[in-house]
């Protein structure tokens, strides 16, 4: 599965967070804004992609 910037994801940790675009594109891995404002790169396989229904 492609998880493209601005997809909601849970993070392995249990935390919340959005994939963001990131400076270089890295193999396998994402970077992920958490709502603290951190960004932090994670392995596509780590990130569970939530959606919410509207």
């Amino acid at each position: 599965m492609t998880i493209v910037p601005g997809t909601p994801v849970k993070l392995p940790n249990g935390r919340d967070g959005v994939v963001v675009p990131a400076p270089f594109c890295a193999r396998d891995r994402v970077l992920v804004k958490v709502k603290s404002g951190k960004k932090s790169w994670f392995s596509v396989d780590d990130c569970t992609p939530t959606f919410s229904a509207h």
